[in-house]
Order: structure tokens, then sequence, then C-alpha cells
């Protein structure tokens, strides 16, 4: 489909709600449901080379569930799409069924970086006050041994432009060089692109505050592995945990004051089940009234597995109204590509594009490689 959407003059500002979905059922006859499950048979036909009893169980199960989900009965028959539909229900199936335990070890991520808080926070109100004093003299005398002023004190100018020329990793080896330096460089950094095996790497309580560290960040990009890697489900461990990451990323974002980033990107980085609630947690810290960064233009969101569900929550976060002291969203570009959105979730879209441009905003909203083909009945639009 179309990566922007064009905001239509007719267009009603009402939200598509589960509700109507299955207001179609009454026109699809036996026959019509019998050709979809035929279409269906035929796709498994061709993957396991026969249609025994199991394969007509599963055959069946998932023309039902289809029939459930889809918003109309134009999308329920689409032989077009009808592949990749089959394909998005049994890679958010298999997702959710991980949901317990991908509950289970985010919580215990989260008790973990809350109990190294409450230690430390004993431990420095254990500390006596001139055992204090001492080890500031000592830090002291440290810092002038292995800093050099000419560097670090009154250069400021002369740091940013040097730091200007490197790269985000480069600048935060350069600030682990002294107290000096790891109190002034990272204040230098204004993009980080990291990748979710990079980031793995970090311990959780680390994690927990790392964009505290970057005050200017403009541009923050996690990526994890494209295509066909991502949908590893033999490794459920990974599945699970790159989820955890992403969460526990957010929560840290959740509790940042970053008044200058404008770019957001999770590609590729986490995969959603049924109730695509990782993509709700985003809408409601980055672009919710409650979202403490006002210069949002761009939120990419590729290859998550994001379904209609999913719109809907950033629908309500971006486009429903806010309070009198709220800015106005600025987003410019979402951009949800390459993922599992089908004609529920881009009429929905194209009613956010519509409400950006009645208040003179202009809204890109990038949806190729979804669920839908390019050609869209004009009855449904």
């Amino acid at each position: 489909m179309s990566s922007t959407f064009a905001p239509s003059a007719t267009s009603t500002w009402s939200t598509v709600r589960l509700t109507a979905k299955r207001s179609w059922h009454a026109t699809i006859d036996l026959s019509a449901r019998r050709s979809v499950l035929l279409h269906i048979l035929l796709l498994l036909k061709a993957k396991y080379g026969t249609v025994d009893a199991k394969i007509s169980y599963i055959g069946r199960r998932a023309e039902l569930a289809l029939y459930s989900q889809a918003f109309s009965a134009w999308e329920y028959r689409n032989p077009q799409t009808l592949s990749r539909r089959l394909h998005s229900l049994v890679v958010k199936l298999h997702l959710n069924n991980l949901a317990v335990r991908e509950e289970t070890a985010f919580a215990m991520e989260q008790a973990q970086i809350f109990e190294v808080a409450v230690s430390r926070k004993r431990k420095c109100s254990a500390v006596d006050v001139s055992v204090v004093d001492k080890r500031a003299r000592y830090e002291s005398v440290e810092a002038v041994a292995t800093a050099s002023p000419l560097f670090f004190d009154g250069n400021r100018d002369l740091l940013q432009h040097v730091c200007s020329f490197l790269a985000a990793p480069d600048v935060i080896q350069c600030a682990a060089t002294c107290s000096q330096a790891a109190s002034q460089l990272p204040a230098f950094v204004t993009s980080i692109e990291v990748t979710t095996v990079a980031m793995s790497k970090l311990e959780a309580t680390v994690r927990a505050s790392f964009f505290g560290r970057f005050p200017n960040l403009e541009s923050f990009a996690l990526t994890g592995r494209m295509q066909a890697q991502q949908f590893n489900f033999q490794d459920e461990k990974t599945l699970v945990a790159r989820n955890v990451l992403v969460r526990s990323v957010l929560q840290a974002l959740s509790n940042a004051e970053l008044p200058k980033l404008a770019t957001f990107s999770l590609n590729f980085c986490y995969s959603e089940g049924l109730k695509d609630h990782v993509t709700s947690q985003v809408a409601n810290v980055l672009v919710g009234p409650d979202s403490r960064f006002p210069r949002l233009q761009t939120l990419s969101l590729v290859g998550n597995c994001i379904s209609d569900d999913a719109v809907m929550d950033l629908y309500d976060a971006v486009a429903l109204p806010r309070d009198a002291l709220a800015n106005e969203s600025k987003l410019a570009l979402l951009d949800l590509s390459q993922n599992f959105i089908g004609e529920r979730g881009h009429l929905q879209l194209q009613e956010v594009v519509t409400q950006f441009a009645s208040r003179d905003s202009a809204l890109v909203v990038n949806v190729m490689n979804n669920l839908l083909t390019v050609a869209v009945p004009a009855e449904s639009l």
C-alpha cells in the first residue's frame, strides 16, 4: 500500500472499534466461507504436501480465526493477502504462548533494579560524614593526577567541537577516562544507534539510568535482527529476552527528561503477541498526553508484528483530545512498515492523518508491506 495517507474531506472523526467488526458477517454465506477454507487448505497442502485430518483441523481453526478477526468481507475474502494473514496469525499465536514467561522475566528484572536502588540508598545513608570527607580528598588528588585541566576545565566549546566528529561509542569511551570527562562528555552526545545484542550486554541497573546520562539526546535508534531471523521460534529464550529488553528501555525512557529528542526508532527489536502490549507502552511513553518529549517528530516501529489493536493505542495517544495545558503532538513521520496491520488499522491511520491536517499539521504514515494490497475498495475508505 502507499507509504502516505492523504486526508479525505469527507472523513468522519470516529474511531473504528471492534464493535463494528462483525456487522459484515450477515453478508457472508457458507459457500463463501468454504471458498476461503479451500484457499487455506491449498496453502497448507503446498507447504506440507498433503491434507490429512490434522491439517484439515488446522485449516478450519485458521479460517474461523480469520473470520473473527477480519474487519470487512473484502479483507476476509481477499486471496492476495491470505498467505500473509495466515503467517501473522501463526506468529502472534506462538508469541502469545510466551506471554507468561515474558511477564515473569520482566518482573524479575524490575525487582532486581529496585533492590539495587534500595541497597545503594542504604549504603549512602550509612556512610559517616568523616569518611565522605576523606574520600572526597582522595578523589580530588586522583582527579588532578589523571585529568589535565587543559581539556576538561573551561574548554566546553572545544570539547563539544571535538566530540562532534566522534560517534557516540567513542565519546562514551572518552568519558570513561576520568571523573571530569564522565561528568561533561555525555552531554555532547546527540545521537545513539545501538543493536539489541549490544544493549542486552548492559546490566539491567545500567539500562535503568541509561537515558539520564544524555540530556541533549536528539535521536535514538534500537535495531534488532531483520527478516526471518527475527522469528526463530526454536529460540524462545531470545524472543522473550528481546521483548523484556525493549520494555526495560521504555521504562527507563519514561523516567528521563529529554527535551530535545526528535527521532526515536525501535526497528525489528520486539515481537508483539495478541495484545500488542509493547506498542501500547510506546504510545503512552512517547506520544501520549503525558509524554516528556515535546519535540518528537519521527517515530519508527518497523518490523515488530504490530497489528490493528496497536494502531488503536497509537491513535488514542496521538489524536484524541488533550487538556488545555498539553501541547499538540508535533509528530511528522510515523513508520509502521513491515508489520501486521490490516484494514481496520489502515482506516484508523487515515483518520489520524485527517485530524492532523485539520490543525494544519502534516503527518506522513508509512504502512508498506502490511496486510493490505495496493488496491483498497473505494467503499471501505
